[in-house]
């Protein structure tokens, strides 16, 4: 079979390559070709279920902390049997049993997660020799690139594809593995020669992105990390100007210093060559609210991405259900969206339906009467039977486009949203753009002549967006996490809040490979820049709504200080101030973890007792315009409460919508 069709030369992910054989020799390990990728909702509603079904508690056992164990075990190719084994505390020996039982749930679906693909796919090649070896003589050369993100199982699916005479380039960098927490195992390149016995090392120490000062601080900072090759980086670029680090009285002062040097900067920088990459992104606030006030256009790499919007979501839930009825997870999500009078009784009993006859929900609503129902769920789940019949003979015939179009109007699922309602606008359109995404993929050339069903490459394809969905390189300034930085890079730099606590991270200084991490994190952050690199820090800051002292990073000593051009803030010197910050911040300190603090534009418990000016409330009412002193425009959309104690609730035309205490909020009506 693959003499007569060979693979052609594929560029991709592990999961896509996982994926495309899992989809043509999956039935060999008893995988069904049709079978659903789960996202990470899917997989906390498979947990949540098997916590039900379990008598355990979500309180005792986390969602997402179960989903991080059982992702965990999969990276290391271990079974339900194999990771209870291994088991050495009560937690993991009953996240053993969650997970043996997500298993069964996820495989009723008919689905797998991202784990599952590289492992399933190791099953399949380690347990079929004779189709190892032949794609192995059809896989003339196989090029990894970030090696040092790698973990166990990809490794292992390495291995599995070249065999022990198979030719291999692996390109990587130790000082780049930032991605310890996601199951990257950075053994995997340090111990490379050990693992493929031959290997020949080449150090590629040329860089052709940043200047000689940003390498050699860099370079030093990265050298306190043990286990390392060691390498000495140079460039062709010159020295550069020397590293600037401000040193703020507050994250307030230090927004304004860093928004005011990019703004210095426009005359030789467009906006879109300037980054500011953060530890959190709760770092950002302050942030954006500075370049709000200057009037900087900037872009937040951050928040919903666009497959997992809820409107989305359902769209491809619909189209999941099309392509395999037999997904119970999308049909669940489906079955009263838009709402048709199916409400969770009626799919409770629709449920046990199915349970009680050992078949698929499908199944029981495509082949029974009902009649065991009462009427009225009966009849709206047959209205529900006989929709879905129509649009699945409607796949069958029509190009995706033309199907999605036809499935919006069969259901009125746009009949939800309001034009005139700003949420509901942006709703709108972003399922436009995702009939643009659907109309793009159709035409793709890349995916013309192929006998591959193209409604399930489609989500296939949306699966495997990748997590910078969001980022276009508009014109503005773009903010992002440093790990969404990863692979990025940018003219000018600039990296905030470099204290003991957000840098190295304070759930990250567990153990010495915890806080190297956090070094190569603070490593990769500078390596961005090209030309321009600018740190800061600060003397306090506020935390969950009270002011707390902070320190230097540690890694700002590890910084050779002759590449180091460094100020701070006049405040700084004064004792006065520092008498005042005594006295108004004199509390016991929130910690960390504290939860306390309250909405954008409240007053915090920590904040100086000194009374801001208030807002008239009397004329506020829903629909009325207000001019808010940094947010700009904006329109009233609810209040609630009364007197001192009221909160408004406004969508500004440049940040959207914001909850702020009325008394505090300082609002013109315009």
């Amino acid at each position: 079979l693959v003499a007569r069709h060979p693979l052609p030369t594929f560029l991709g992910t592990f999961h896509r390559y996982s994926l495309r054989l899992l989809r043509r020799y999956g039935d060999r390990i008893r995988l069904r070709r049709d079978f659903v990728i789960l996202d990470s909702r899917d997989q906390e509603t498979l947990v949540k279920e098997a916590l039900e079904r379990d008598g355990l508690s979500e309180k005792a056992f986390p969602p997402r902390a179960v989903l991080a164990a059982i992702s965990g075990a999969k990276n290391r190719l271990l079974d339900p049997s194999a990771y209870e084994r291994q088991a050495d505390d009560f937690f993991q020996r009953k996240v053993a049993g969650i997970y043996r039982r997500y298993q069964h749930l996820a495989s009723q679906s008919g689905g797998i997660d991202f784990d599952d693909m590289i492992r399933f796919a190791v099953l399949l090649l380690e347990g079929d020799e004779a189709l190892a070896a032949r794609l192995r003589s059809r896989l003339l050369h196989l090029l990894v690139d970030e090696f040092q993100d790698t973990n166990q199982a990809q490794l292992r699916f390495v291995h599995a594809l070249i065999g022990a005479d198979g030719n291999l380039t692996a390109v990587g960098d130790e000082d780049q593995g930032i991605y310890r927490w996601r199951g990257a195992d950075l053994s995997n390149i340090l111990d490379f020669e050990a693992s493929f016995p031959g290997a020949v090392v080449r150090k590629l120490e040329q860089n052709y992105r940043s200047t000689q000062t940003i390498l050699d601080a860099s370079g030093a900072l990265v050298a306190h990390n043990r286990g390392r090759r060691g390498k000495r980086l140079w460039t062709e670029q010159g020295q550069g100007e020397a590293i600037e680090l401000y040193k703020a009285s507050d994250e307030q002062d230090e927004a304004r210093w860093l928004v005011n040097a990019l703004d210095g900067l426009r005359s030789d920088y467009r906006l879109s060559e300037m980054a500011i990459l953060v530890r959190t992104n709760a770092q950002t606030r302050t942030l954006e609210d500075e370049l709000l006030r200057k009037g900087i256009a900037y872009e937040l790499v951050a928040g919903v991405r666009f497959y997992d919007r809820a409107e989305i979501k359902d769209l491809l839930a619909y189209l999941q259900v099309l392509r395999n009825p037999h997904n119970d997870l999308a049909l669940q999500r489906i079955l009263n969206q838009p709402p048709r009078g199916i409400g969770k009784n009626t799919r409770l009993l629709l449920e046990d339906r199915a349970r009680e006859l050992g078949q698929p929900v499908w199944d029981v609503l495509a082949q029974d009467d009902l009649g065991s129902l009462p009427a009225r769920s009966a009849k709206a789940l047959g209205a529900f039977r006989d929709l879905m019949r129509s649009l699945r003979r409607l796949s069958e015939q029509l190009p995706l486009p033309a199907l999605l179009d036809q499935l919006l109007a069969a259901t009125g699922y746009m009949d939800l949203f309001r034009p005139e309602n700003p949420d509901d606008q942006a709703r709108i359109e972003n399922i436009r753009e995702f009939l643009s995404a659907a109309q793009e993929f159709t035409e793709s050339s890349s995916y013309q002549g192929q006998e591959e069903d193209l409604l399930v490459a489609f989500l296939d394809r949306v699966a495997l967006v990748s997590d910078l969905d969001a980022w276009k390189g508009q014109e503005g300034i773009s903010v992002m996490t440093l790990h969404s930085a990863k692979g990025l890079e940018f003219p000018v730099v600039v990296l905030p809040g470099l204290e003991d606590g957000l840098l190295p991270h304070f759930n990250a200084q567990k153990t010495q490979e915890e806080v190297e991490e956090e070094r190569r994190l603070l490593y990769v952050g500078m390596t961005r820049a090209k030309k321009r690199l600018i740190l800061s820090c600060c003397r306090r800051r506020r935390v969950a709504g009270q002011y707390q002292d902070r320190q230097d990073s540690p890694f700002l000593a590890e910084i050779p200080e002759e590449h180091l051009e460094i100020s701070q803030s006049p405040s700084l010197f004064a004792d006065a101030h520092a008498a005042n910050v005594r006295s108004f911040f004199g509390k016991p300190q929130a910690s960390f973890g504290s939860r306390a603090g309250g909405s954008f534009g409240g007053r915090y418990a920590g904040d100086p007792t000194v009374e801001p000016v208030a807002s008239e409330t009397g004329d506020l009412a829903r629909g009325r315009r207000v001019q808010h002193p940094t947010l700009g425009p904006g329109t009233i959309l609810d209040l609630e409460g009364s007197g001192e104690a009221m909160k408004i609730s406004v969508y500004f035309d440049r940040s959207g919508k914001r909850r702020l205490v009325a008394r505090y909020a300082n609002l013109e009506l315009i």
